[in-house]
């Protein structure tokens, strides 16, 4: 597995843009208290990630389960058939977790379906307005003792601009 980059942008709609993927698919834990928007438009948001390479993704924070199932249905509409599994995106939401407990099942058990090679993904954890989860995301991926070769790289947005 690749190690996992943490990340902190301000705002959801920088989040596309600012994501450093480099490989083909990417992996993406994302610590977001989400408002309280229409589907359609948190759909529009999930919508450049998933047509960006996404092929796990776990949601916490804030109406996570919201920002989970428009995960899903971007998905669905890339899919463009409902029995085509082998390509899914997987989707977990952790509303009654801990932001820790809810980073280990990222690191440890976030594995996308068979179609897609572990090895050959990004990962990363974002911090959507808020710094300071960021800061704890990054103190949480080096204490759980689960890739002794994991390294965590931290890239700040610049908030101040």
């Amino acid at each position: 597995m690749q190690p996992i980059k943490v990340l902190s942008v301000a705002a959801i709609n920088e989040l596309a843009e600012q994501l450093p993927h480099q490989r083909l698919h990417f992996l993406l834990f994302l610590a977001w208290d989400a408002p309280d928007i229409a589907e359609e438009e948190l759909i529009s948001l999930f919508r450049p990630l998933v047509d960006r390479g996404l092929v796990y993704f776990c949601a916490w924070g804030a109406n996570c389960e919201k920002v989970h199932d428009a995960v899903d249905h971007a998905d669905r509409e890339r899919l463009h058939q409902p029995d085509d599994f082998d390509r899914i995106i997987m989707t977990t939401w952790h509303a009654k977790e801990s932001l820790a407990k809810a980073l280990w099942f990222f690191k440890v058990c976030a594995v996308p379906v068979e179609a897609y090679d572990p090895a050959n993904c990004d990962r990363f954890a974002v911090a959507v307005g808020n710094p300071d989860w960021a800061a704890e995301l990054e103190r949480e991926v080096l204490a759980i003792p689960h890739d002794a070769d994991d390294e965590v790289q931290l890239v700040l947005d610049d908030e101040d601009d």
